[in-house]
């Protein structure tokens, strides 16, 4: 009998890696409708208020219908993030224009001579004969310069396709999760059967209080970190519309945990390069460089494990070692979804597997 037992459970095991195997393979395929869902369900959720709200006016006796209180929520919505756009898009193109005018060449030369001057200081102070650093620095950075303008023109042909199929595929299902409140639930209770439908619900309860409460705080975390490195770069003498792009960047590229800084690093320097303080690229560097080192690491290894690990209710270790993990697996995109997806599997994990003390391990912390 103990035999049987045993062979139960295994099997029950296999059976359970094997459904989630396919589960997570099937998520992984079809990425993209996964994404327009998730961030239909984000969106449905900061509009749901205001949808209750404009349906309790009453209009000659009335109320606004449903239907009515969900498209005008939506469009209030887009309005919003237009205007926010609209503030930073002018200055963007012109940054676009200053870059396409700039003599690449001369501020490679002017930045080479000046890593030159510290490869000779080092030589000379600790005997040293290293590379050539201000040739190998020119050569990177015309590359990077050395422009294919067909594959340009067709990345940004992809790239506002692509933004086109998002923004009408994410308003579309954000207006029905809004015009009806349990359809998100109904869609994905439709994959289970019906005696694990309490499960679901409480899980999907668990798991929007949750990423609710992440996607919050990355927020609030972004918007302090582009005010600091843009009041910063202002006290440093940069002009405000410099100041304030390197500060959108920064805080926009900050929501990819670790690798996004980098990126968002590389963009503002490219930034700072083309508009330095007093024409004065190395002082610009030197600043900008040691302004975002200060607070990216203040902010990688103090502030966001302990936010994240707060807001989803996990170890911090954990949080970071499901970081790495994702990003060694699917790169930025990887690191970009892997806490929201952690925080899928364990609430569904505590639901349905609660019994494997693994389990209760990884989820001990959790009280949503």
């Amino acid at each position: 009998f103990n035999y049987i037992m045993i062979g139960e459970k295994i099997l029950k095991g296999i059976v359970t890696i094997a459904i989630i195997t396919i589960v997570l393979l099937s998520v992984w395929s079809l990425s993209n409708v996964v994404l327009y869902i998730l961030a239909s369900a984000i969106l449905s959720l900061i509009g749901r208020p205001l949808v209750v709200r404009l349906s309790q006016i009453k209009i000659a006796g009335r109320s606004i219908s449903l239907t009515i209180a969900s498209a005008l929520t939506l469009i209030l919505m887009w309005i919003v993030a237009g205007g926010l756009l609209s503030l930073f898009i002018p200055l963007l193109f012109n940054k676009v224009n200053t870059l396409a005018d700039i003599d690449w060449e001369g501020v490679t030369s002017v930045i080479g001579d000046s890593l030159i001057n510290v490869q000779q200081y080092l030589e000379r102070t600790f005997s040293l004969k290293l590379t050539d650093i201000g040739e190998a620095f020119k050569g990177f950075m015309l590359g990077l310069v050395d422009v294919d303008y067909m594959k340009t023109f067709s990345s940004i042909v992809s790239v506002v396709k692509n933004f086109g199929i998002a923004f009408f595929s994410v308003s579309f299902i954000t207006f029905y999760f809004m015009k009806d409140d349990g359809l998100f639930y109904r869609l994905v209770t439709l994959f289970f059967p019906d005696r694990y439908r309490k499960n679901v619900c409480n899980a999907l309860d668990s798991i929007t209080a949750l990423l609710s409460r992440y996607f919050g705080g990355l927020l609030v975390e972004s918007f302090v970190l582009m005010v600091i490195i843009s009041l910063v770069m202002l006290l440093f003498g940069m002009q405000s519309s410099d100041a304030l792009i390197i500060g959108l960047v920064m805080g926009i590229f900050n929501v990819i945990p670790y690798a996004g800084p980098v990126i968002g690093s590389f963009l503002s320097l490219c930034i700072a390069i083309i508009s330095p303080i007093d024409g004065d690229i190395l002082h610009t560097t030197l600043v900008l460089c040691s302004t975002i080192a200060t607070v990216k690491i203040v902010d990688d290894f103090i502030i966001q494990p302990t936010l994240y690990s707060d807001r989803v209710q996990a170890h911090p270790l954990e949080v970071f070692l499901c970081i790495l993990i994702a990003g060694s697996v699917a790169g930025v995109w990887g690191m970009l979804l892997a806490i929201p997806l952690y925080t899928v599997l364990r609430v569904f994990a505590r639901e349905f597997f609660s019994e494997y003390s693994l389990v209760r391990k990884l989820t001990s912390q959790m009280t949503e």
